[in-house]
Parts: C-alpha cells; structure tokens; sequence
C-alpha cells in the first residue's frame, strides 16, 4: 500500500514537473518574440496611392429604331438612316475600327385589345445600336447632334475612360508604396523602434480606372448655339499594395 502510494506521489511529481516545463516554454518564447535584439520582428501595412486623371476616350451608344407594317420596309427604312449616320461619323474624323454594331434586332410590336382582351400585331420594330469609340472627347457634342440630325433617335449614357491607364497605374503604384512606408515610419516612432527595408511587398491588385457615367440628362446645351456640351471630370486609378517591414 506505502508502495503504491509512494508511485501515485511520484507521478503526480513527475505530471508537475512536465506542466511547469511547459508553461515556462511558453513563458520563454512569449519573451524571445518580444526581445529587441530579435530580427523575426515585423509589422504589416497597407498602401494607396489614387492619381486623379481626365479622361481623353470617350464610349457612346447610338442607335436607330424604325417602325412600319411591314417588316422589311422597316429594315429598308433603318438601313437607309443608318447609312448616313455612319457616312457623318466618318465625316467626324472617327475611325471605321472605332465603330461597332452592339445590337440589331427585329421584332413585331402589339397593341391590346380591351373590348376583346386580345393581342394584336400593330407592325415591326427595328432596332439598330453602335457602340462608337470617340479618341477626341472634344467632339462628343458634335458627334451626338449631328447624327441626331441624320436619324438618331436612340441613345445611351457615355462613358468616359482613359487610354494609358498603365502608364498612370505605375504612377498611383508608386504613390502606394510611399503611402505604405508613411504608415510604417509612423508606427516606429511611436514604438520607438527603427522600421528597415520592406522584406516582402504584395501587389494587391488595381482598382482603376472608376469609368465615369454620363447620362443624356446631365448634357448641356448653350443658348448661343444649340450645341451639347460635355464636361468630363476627372477618373480615379488606383492602386493597393501590402508591405512587410523589419524593425
């Protein structure tokens, strides 16, 4: 029985003795992490840099719907209008690349019956859009009131962009990476340490540009001259980036 005894107080013995151990392992690392003379020590940072841009390019949706009993007659008449739409664009100045069909649909159109609650075929519907392309936004005004002369009567919002969006990436990617280490200096001075060179940079994707949209009701129109003007504003292009320092 004293054996037995003398074996369950030796375990026991043993059990502690493993459990301190083990809490002054934990002890033991929790102060190597924090010791100055430690060089695993880092923080992690986030950078933005946003370069404010005016867009040059221009994305303008044109169109041409047509209506009439007869089907074909409808084609034929929205063939003829959009020909000289295409025939002004050229006359504009805008590249044949820069003009694209974005839809082209035939379709019957119905009016309602109320005394017998029936359908009935009221003719056909033709509709015919171009997405265009404009490299100098400073003809969108003429571009939109000259083919509206020519039978455009079908318009969507425009949409503004910028044609070296890479070159002005690389510019908001390093402002990024200043706004980055701003963050990091900050946080040293206020733990007192000194921060070293990054040890690893993410590149944590761009998010620009912001394309702007114009829709017709915000176009203005002077008094003088009936023309449209356009006010561009300007575009965001961002980019983020995330970085390690070693203090």
């Amino acid at each position: 029985m004293k054996k037995m005894l003398k074996n369950s107080i030796s375990y026991v013995l043993i059990a502690t003795l493993i459990i301190g151990l083990g809490s002054y392992g934990n002890q033991r690392q929790e102060v190597i992490l924090a010791d100055s003379n430690s060089s695993s020590r880092s923080i992690q940072v986030s950078g933005e840099g946003i370069i404010k841009v005016k867009p040059d390019i221009a994305y303008v949706t044109l169109g041409v719907q047509t209506k009439h009993q007869n089907a074909q007659q409808a084609q034929t008449e929205n063939t003829t209008k959009m020909n000289e739409v295409l025939k002004t664009l050229k006359q504009l100045g805008i590249d044949e690349k820069d003009i694209q069909t974005s839809q082209y649909s035939v379709y019957p159109e119905y009016r309602y019956i109320e005394k017998t609650g029936e359908r009935k075929e009221d003719g056909y519907i033709v509709n015919h859009l171009l997405q265009v392309t404009i490299r100098d936004i400073t003809k969108i005004g003429k571009v939109l009131d000259s083919t509206l002369t020519q039978g455009v009567n079908v318009s969507h919002d425009i949409q503004f962009g910028i044609s070296k969006e890479e070159e002005y990436y690389q510019e908001a990617l390093k402002a990024a990476m200043k706004n980055a280490q701003g963050k990091a200096e900050a946080i040293g001075q206020t733990m007192s340490v000194k921060i070293g060179k990054p040890s690893n940079i993410i590149e944590q994707g761009r998010g620009g540009p912001m394309i702007k949209y114009m829709e017709r009701n915000e176009m203005a129109v002077t008094a003088n001259d009936s023309s449209t003007l356009i006010e561009t504003g300007e575009l965001d292009v961002r980019a983020t980036v995330q970085v390690t320092y070693q203090y």
